[in-house]
Protein backbone atom coordinates (compact mmCIF):
# COMPACT_ATOMS: atom_id res chain seq x y z
CA UNK A 1 0.00 0.00 0.00
CA UNK A 2 1.16 3.39 -0.82
CA UNK A 3 -0.02 6.49 1.92
CA UNK A 4 -0.13 9.87 1.00
CA UNK A 5 -0.02 12.56 3.41
CA UNK A 6 -0.94 16.33 3.48
CA UNK A 7 1.10 18.51 5.77
CA UNK A 8 -0.83 21.39 7.74
CA UNK A 9 -2.96 20.20 9.67
CA UNK A 10 -2.75 16.64 9.21
CA UNK A 11 0.88 15.76 9.91
CA UNK A 12 1.58 19.10 11.48
CA UNK A 13 -0.48 21.01 13.60
CA UNK A 14 -1.98 23.79 11.26
CA UNK A 15 -0.60 26.99 14.15
CA UNK A 16 2.27 28.49 14.63
CA UNK A 17 3.76 25.58 17.22
CA UNK A 18 3.46 23.49 14.07
CA UNK A 19 3.32 20.29 16.46
CA UNK A 20 4.17 16.78 15.18
CA UNK A 21 2.06 14.12 17.79
CA UNK A 22 4.54 11.96 18.79
CA UNK A 23 2.01 9.00 17.71
CA UNK A 24 1.70 10.32 14.09
CA UNK A 25 5.98 9.92 13.96
CA UNK A 26 5.55 6.27 15.44
CA UNK A 27 3.25 5.26 13.31
CA UNK A 28 4.23 6.56 9.83
CA UNK A 29 7.96 4.12 10.81
CA UNK A 30 5.89 1.13 11.41
CA UNK A 31 4.02 1.41 8.54
CA UNK A 32 7.23 1.61 6.89
CA UNK A 33 8.60 -1.26 8.66
CA UNK A 34 5.61 -3.26 7.82
CA UNK A 35 6.77 -3.01 4.04
CA UNK A 36 4.19 0.13 3.12
CA UNK A 37 5.67 3.00 1.13
CA UNK A 38 4.78 6.77 2.76
CA UNK A 39 4.98 9.87 0.45
CA UNK A 40 3.97 13.18 1.56
CA UNK A 41 1.67 14.82 -0.41
CA UNK A 42 1.75 19.18 -0.04
CA UNK A 43 0.65 22.08 -1.61
CA UNK A 44 4.19 23.24 -0.68
CA UNK A 45 7.18 23.50 -2.56
CA UNK A 46 9.73 21.27 -1.94
CA UNK A 47 12.58 23.80 0.08
CA UNK A 48 9.33 24.25 2.60
CA UNK A 49 9.12 21.02 3.41
CA UNK A 50 11.45 21.10 6.78
CA UNK A 51 14.10 18.71 8.20
CA UNK A 52 11.99 18.02 11.49
CA UNK A 53 9.29 16.76 9.20
CA UNK A 54 11.40 14.80 6.89
CA UNK A 55 13.38 13.32 10.08
CA UNK A 56 9.40 10.85 10.17
CA UNK A 57 10.87 9.11 7.68
CA UNK A 58 9.58 8.86 3.69
CA UNK A 59 9.73 7.16 0.53
CA UNK A 60 9.28 10.37 -1.41
CA UNK A 61 7.51 13.44 -1.80
CA UNK A 62 5.01 15.09 -4.35
CA UNK A 63 5.19 18.83 -3.70
CA UNK A 64 3.76 22.34 -5.52
CA UNK A 65 0.40 20.61 -5.97
CA UNK A 66 1.88 18.04 -7.99
CA UNK A 67 4.41 20.24 -9.98
CA UNK A 68 7.56 18.31 -7.85
CA UNK A 69 7.83 15.07 -7.21
CA UNK A 70 10.68 12.90 -5.93
CA UNK A 71 11.18 9.39 -5.15
CA UNK A 72 13.88 7.40 -2.63
CA UNK A 73 16.10 10.90 -3.23
CA UNK A 74 15.56 11.03 -7.08
CA UNK A 75 13.75 13.44 -8.97
CA UNK A 76 11.16 11.81 -11.07
CA UNK A 77 9.33 14.53 -12.34
CA UNK A 78 9.20 18.98 -12.86
CA UNK A 79 7.15 21.33 -13.86
CA UNK A 80 7.79 24.70 -13.65
CA UNK A 81 5.28 27.66 -14.93
CA UNK A 82 7.10 29.30 -18.28
CA UNK A 83 8.40 32.98 -17.86
CA UNK A 84 6.09 34.80 -19.94
CA UNK A 85 3.54 33.25 -17.95
CA UNK A 86 5.18 34.42 -14.36
CA UNK A 87 5.53 37.51 -15.55
CA UNK A 88 1.83 37.89 -16.93
CA UNK A 89 0.11 36.99 -13.94
CA UNK A 90 2.71 38.88 -11.59
CA UNK A 91 1.13 42.05 -13.54
CA UNK A 92 -2.46 40.54 -12.76
CA UNK A 93 -2.20 40.20 -9.58
CA UNK A 94 -0.95 43.99 -9.07
CA UNK A 95 -3.70 45.15 -11.10
CA UNK A 96 -6.04 43.29 -9.02
CA UNK A 97 -4.68 44.21 -5.70
CA UNK A 98 -4.21 40.69 -4.32
CA UNK A 99 -1.33 39.91 -1.71
CA UNK A 100 1.29 36.48 -3.41
CA UNK A 101 3.62 34.09 -2.78
CA UNK A 102 5.13 32.97 -5.56
CA UNK A 103 6.59 29.68 -4.52
CA UNK A 104 9.51 27.57 -6.59
CA UNK A 105 11.16 24.40 -5.63
CA UNK A 106 14.12 26.47 -4.56
CA UNK A 107 12.91 30.44 -3.52
CA UNK A 108 9.74 32.42 -2.42
CA UNK A 109 9.08 35.46 -4.12
CA UNK A 110 7.48 38.69 -3.10
CA UNK A 111 5.81 42.07 -5.15
CA UNK A 112 7.24 44.71 -2.64
CA UNK A 113 4.96 47.30 -4.79
CA UNK A 114 1.71 45.40 -3.28
CA UNK A 115 0.39 45.91 0.43
CA UNK A 116 0.52 42.77 2.61
CA UNK A 117 -2.96 41.55 3.09
CA UNK A 118 -4.49 38.62 5.32
CA UNK A 119 -2.00 35.98 6.97
CA UNK A 120 1.12 37.25 4.42
CA UNK A 121 2.76 39.11 7.59
CA UNK A 122 2.03 36.63 9.87
CA UNK A 123 3.34 33.51 7.57
CA UNK A 124 6.88 35.30 6.50
CA UNK A 125 7.61 35.68 10.31
CA UNK A 126 6.77 32.27 11.21
CA UNK A 127 8.48 31.23 7.80
CA UNK A 128 11.73 33.41 8.47
CA UNK A 129 11.84 31.67 12.15
CA UNK A 130 12.38 28.40 10.46
CA UNK A 131 15.01 30.02 8.27
CA UNK A 132 12.92 30.87 5.24
CA UNK A 133 14.29 33.94 2.63
CA UNK A 134 11.78 36.46 1.50
CA UNK A 135 13.94 39.05 0.34
CA UNK A 136 13.51 38.64 -3.44
CA UNK A 137 11.51 40.20 -5.00
CA UNK A 138 9.57 39.35 -9.03
CA UNK A 139 11.62 42.02 -10.34
CA UNK A 140 14.96 39.56 -9.71
CA UNK A 141 16.28 39.03 -13.51
CA UNK A 142 15.17 34.83 -12.57
CA UNK A 143 12.21 35.41 -11.28
CA UNK A 144 9.85 32.57 -11.59
CA UNK A 145 7.38 29.92 -10.31
CA UNK A 146 5.93 26.70 -9.82
CA UNK A 147 2.55 27.74 -8.14
CA UNK A 148 1.70 30.45 -5.58
CA UNK A 149 -0.85 31.24 -2.93
CA UNK A 150 -2.26 34.48 -2.61
CA UNK A 151 -4.41 36.67 0.10
CA UNK A 152 -7.64 39.20 -0.67
CA UNK A 153 -9.78 41.53 0.72
CA UNK A 154 -12.47 43.96 -0.05
CA UNK A 155 -10.11 46.02 -1.87
CA UNK A 156 -9.21 43.26 -4.49
CA UNK A 157 -10.91 42.54 -7.88
CA UNK A 158 -11.53 38.91 -7.25
CA UNK A 159 -13.41 38.29 -10.03
CA UNK A 160 -11.17 39.98 -12.46
CA UNK A 161 -8.29 37.98 -11.10
CA UNK A 162 -10.60 34.67 -11.52
CA UNK A 163 -11.15 35.18 -15.01
CA UNK A 164 -7.77 36.47 -15.90
CA UNK A 165 -5.67 33.25 -14.53
CA UNK A 166 -8.69 30.65 -15.79
CA UNK A 167 -6.71 29.76 -18.85
CA UNK A 168 -3.48 28.67 -17.04
CA UNK A 169 -4.70 27.81 -13.49
CA UNK A 170 -6.76 25.95 -11.24
CA UNK A 171 -8.02 28.27 -8.32
CA UNK A 172 -8.89 26.65 -5.20
CA UNK A 173 -10.19 28.94 -2.62
CA UNK A 174 -8.79 27.87 1.00
CA UNK A 175 -11.14 30.36 2.76
CA UNK A 176 -10.45 33.36 4.88
CA UNK A 177 -9.24 35.76 2.07
CA UNK A 178 -6.72 32.43 0.99
CA UNK A 179 -6.72 31.35 -2.55
CA UNK A 180 -3.82 28.74 -4.06
CA UNK A 181 -3.34 28.78 -7.76
CA UNK A 182 -2.12 25.16 -9.48
CA UNK A 183 -1.27 25.14 -13.00
CA UNK A 184 -3.79 23.73 -15.39
CA UNK A 185 -3.68 19.80 -15.28
CA UNK A 186 -1.52 19.34 -12.32
CA UNK A 187 -2.89 18.68 -8.97
CA UNK A 188 -2.31 16.10 -5.74
CA UNK A 189 -4.42 13.80 -7.60
CA UNK A 190 -1.53 13.83 -10.82
CA UNK A 191 1.03 13.09 -8.45
CA UNK A 192 -0.63 10.14 -7.43
CA UNK A 193 -0.87 8.99 -10.66
CA UNK A 194 2.86 8.99 -11.53
CA UNK A 195 3.71 7.97 -8.40
CA UNK A 196 1.89 4.74 -9.00
CA UNK A 197 3.06 4.30 -12.32
CA UNK A 198 6.46 4.20 -10.60
CA UNK A 199 6.13 1.41 -8.29
CA UNK A 200 4.02 0.11 -11.14
CA UNK A 201 1.18 -0.34 -7.64
CA UNK A 202 -2.75 -0.05 -8.81
CA UNK A 203 -3.77 3.24 -7.86
CA UNK A 204 -6.26 1.23 -5.65
CA UNK A 205 -3.81 0.70 -3.53
CA UNK A 206 -3.39 3.96 -2.18
CA UNK A 207 -4.59 5.73 0.36
CA UNK A 208 -4.48 9.70 0.44
CA UNK A 209 -5.02 11.36 3.51
CA UNK A 210 -6.12 15.04 3.91
CA UNK A 211 -7.69 17.93 5.82
CA UNK A 212 -8.16 21.23 3.37
CA UNK A 213 -10.36 21.94 -0.32
CA UNK A 214 -7.06 21.65 -1.84
CA UNK A 215 -6.27 17.77 -0.76
CA UNK A 216 -9.96 16.97 -2.56
CA UNK A 217 -7.93 16.19 -5.62
CA UNK A 218 -6.05 13.75 -3.93
CA UNK A 219 -8.76 12.25 -2.13
CA UNK A 220 -10.82 11.12 -4.99
CA UNK A 221 -7.68 10.16 -7.45
CA UNK A 222 -6.75 7.62 -4.21
CA UNK A 223 -8.09 3.99 -4.18
CA UNK A 224 -8.98 4.99 -0.53
CA UNK A 225 -9.84 8.39 0.85
CA UNK A 226 -9.45 9.48 4.79
CA UNK A 227 -10.87 12.78 6.29
CA UNK A 228 -8.83 14.29 9.69
CA UNK A 229 -11.40 14.93 12.08
CA UNK A 230 -12.76 18.39 12.62
CA UNK A 231 -11.99 18.81 9.00
CA UNK A 232 -14.57 20.45 6.89
CA UNK A 233 -17.66 19.30 5.81
CA UNK A 234 -17.00 19.53 2.35
CA UNK A 235 -14.30 16.94 2.69
CA UNK A 236 -15.57 14.58 5.42
CA UNK A 237 -18.96 14.23 3.18
CA UNK A 238 -16.67 13.27 -0.21
CA UNK A 239 -14.33 10.47 1.82
CA UNK A 240 -14.66 6.83 2.63
CA UNK A 241 -13.22 6.98 6.27
CA UNK A 242 -12.74 9.89 8.90
CA UNK A 243 -10.34 10.22 11.78
CA UNK A 244 -9.63 11.16 14.75
CA UNK A 245 -8.03 15.01 15.08
CA UNK A 246 -4.48 15.27 14.76
CA UNK A 247 -3.68 15.89 18.33
CA UNK A 248 -5.74 12.97 19.06
CA UNK A 249 -3.92 10.35 17.03
CA UNK A 250 -5.80 10.57 14.30
CA UNK A 251 -2.54 9.66 11.82
CA UNK A 252 -1.86 6.17 14.16
CA UNK A 253 -5.79 5.52 14.33
CA UNK A 254 -5.84 5.60 10.14
CA UNK A 255 -3.06 3.58 9.59
CA UNK A 256 -4.89 1.24 12.05
CA UNK A 257 -7.97 1.35 10.11
CA UNK A 258 -6.50 -0.20 6.86
CA UNK A 259 -4.41 -2.35 9.24
CA UNK A 260 -0.95 -1.02 8.13
CA UNK A 261 0.03 -1.01 11.83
Amino acid sequence: MIVFFDIDGTLVSDDPSHTIPESTTRAIRAARENGHLMYINTGRTMNNVDDYIREIGFDGYICGCGTYIESGGKTLFYRTVPKDICLKMAELMYECRMSPVYERTDSFFLDKRLKEKGGLAELKVILTREGKQFSRDISDPDFSFDKLVAWYDEGSDLERFKDGIKEHFDYIDRGYGFCELAAKGFSKGSGIKVVCKHHNVPITDTIAIGDSLNDMPMLTAAGHSVAMGESRSELIEAVEYVTTPLYKDGIENALKHYNLV
